[in-house]
Formats: C-alpha cells, sequence, structure tokens
C-alpha cells in the first residue's frame, strides 16, 4: 500500500512542474507579445506625421496668427511627437490677446492647441486722447481689434508705451488693475475713468447718476481694494439718501474716513466709514 502512495505522489509532482513549465512558456509569450505590440507603437509614434493643426478657444484672436506663433511646421519631415507641447505653448502666449495655451498631440496626427484669452479691465487713453488698447489685470496690453468692445473704465496718464509681451512696471498701478478685477458689478458701475500720475497716485471720476454729476475721488497711491469698498458704502449711505447734497469731490486717502467738498463748503470730514 505504501509504494502505490508513492507512485500516485510521483506521478501529482510531474503534473505540478508540468503546469508551472506551461505558465512560464504562456507568461513568456504575452510578455513578448507585449514587448512586439509596444515597439511597433513605439516605431509608428516616431513615423506619425504632423497632419493639421487646430487652434480652438480664440475670441479676439486670430486663429492663423496663433498657429503663425506656434511655428510649426506641417510637412513630410515633421513628425508629431517629435513637437515639445511646453515650448510651443510658450510661443503661442506670446500672441496678442492670449494668457495662457495648452498642447495636445492627438493620434489622428492633430496638434491641438487650447487657448485662453485675457480679460479687460481697463481701456487704455494715449495722449492725444484716443483709445490705445486694453490692459488686463497683469498689467499686459491687448491690440483693439474688430468686435472687442468692453464696458470698462477708461484709463488716462500712462505715457510710456507699451511693449509686446511685457507688463507694465509701475507697482501702484499693477495693485489698481487687480482691484478693478476684483471689484464687485454695483462697484464697477459707479467708476467711469481713472487717472494715474508720474509718482502712482489714482484720481477716478464717478459715473453720473442719483442726480449727481462726475464726482472725482482721490484715492492715493495704494490699498485700492479697501478703498473701493469704502467708496460704495459711501455711494449707498450718503449719496443715495441725500440726493440734494452737491458733492464736489470725494478724498478716500485717509485710513477709515470720506473727506467730502460740497458746494458752497469747506473740506468736511465725514463720519469714519467701516
Amino acid at each position: 500500500m505504501a509504494r502505490n502512495r508513492t507512485h500516485r505522489s510521483s506521478r501529482g509532482s510531474e503534473k505540478g512542474r508540468t503546469r508551472r513549465i506551461l505558465r512560464r512558456v504562456m507568461l513568456g509569450g504575452v510578455g513578448l507579445s507585449v514587448l512586439a505590440l509596444l515597439a511597433t507603437a513605439w516605431s509608428w509614434q516616431r513615423s506619425l506625421p504632423l497632419k493639421r493643426v487646430v487652434v480652438s478657444g480664440t475670441v479676439h484672436s486670430d486663429s492663423a496668427d496663433v498657429v503663425r506663433f506656434a511655428a510649426v511646421e506641417r510637412d513630410s519631415t515633421t513628425t508629431l511627437f517629435s513637437i515639445d507641447p511646453d515650448l510651443v505653448a510658450d510661443r503661442v502666449r506670446r500672441a496678442p490677446w492670449v494668457r495662457n495655451a495648452s498642447i495636445r498631440r492627438r493620434p489622428s496626427g492633430t496638434l491641438s492647441i487650447r487657448v485662453e484669452e485675457r480679460v479687460p479691465v481697463v481701456l487704455m487713453i494715449g495722449s492725444a486722447g484716443r483709445p490705445v488698447s486694453y490692459l488686463d489685470a497683469e498689467g499686459y496690453s491687448m491690440p483693439l481689434v474688430e468686435g472687442a468692445l468692453y464696458d470698462v473704465p477708461l484709463l488716462r496718464g500712462l505715457t510710456a508705451r507699451q511693449q509686446p509681451n511685457q507688463p507694465i512696471e509701475n507697482e501702484s498701478t499693477l495693485e489698481l488693475l487687480v482691484a478693478l478685477s476684483e471689484i464687485d458689478m454695483q462697484t464697477d458701475a459707479l467708476i467711469s475713468e481713472v487717472h494715474v500720475d508720474s509718482r502712482g497716485r489714482v484720481e477716478l471720476r464717478m459715473s453720473p447718476g442719483a442726480g449727481h454729476e462726475s464726482i472725482p475721488v482721490e484715492l492715493g497711491a495704494a490699498d485700492f481694494k479697501t478703498k473701493f469698498e469704502r467708496l460704495y458704502t459711501f455711494w449707498r449711505q450718503a449719496v443715495l439718501t441725500r440726493p440734494e447734497r452737491d458733492f464736489q469731490s470725494i478724498d478716500l486717502r485717509f485710513d477709515g474716513q470720506v473727506v467730502t467738498r460740497e458746494s458752497m463748503e469747506e473740506n468736511i470730514p465725514n463720519p469714519q466709514m467701516p
């Protein structure tokens, strides 16, 4: 009886070894197949030609201009996956109106360029009194193009010519642009234009309304976000409720205060505003 058990055990071991060998052969075959597929895909990718360039996301940008800035050659010698997406994106960002760009290389042979355009915050007026360009919150200029009509405040006083792809350098003006981009619609409706002097000091003109003419407002050279909030509070609490008062000017340069000058009166400090 012991001899029979030994024979059965030997046959079981042989079957186990056979199964392990077959498993290894199968796994080896699968591995070779995967390697072959990877090699084929790598070879295909290296030889895939650039067939076309597609631009999306443009509103005021010219698609042909974006392709020109991308500087990719669509010919038989250009392969799609030899193109560096980061390098192309950097080139496209130099196009007018383009703030950012994302690049995708599609298996169809298409290079996809999706752009994000800049949003105007002010319309810059030149020394001759004519519109020159828009400026966004980062201080970059966008050229005037047909159909680009934005209801934004006018900006006067910047005399230096804007360099392409270079933001303005005046820190006070940059802070002003950021504050203008963040104000709510009610406050934005109060502002008609802003004037920046050579020292970065800002004066704005309020939009006429509620029985009042355009009122000049002194803002100083910093902390514009807080001052815009104070201006709206003062307008709502002191101007709208007293239409008979004839404000000649408003001064917000002093912390926590609104100083006004009214018709036939001296400077009057108003109560502290929140």
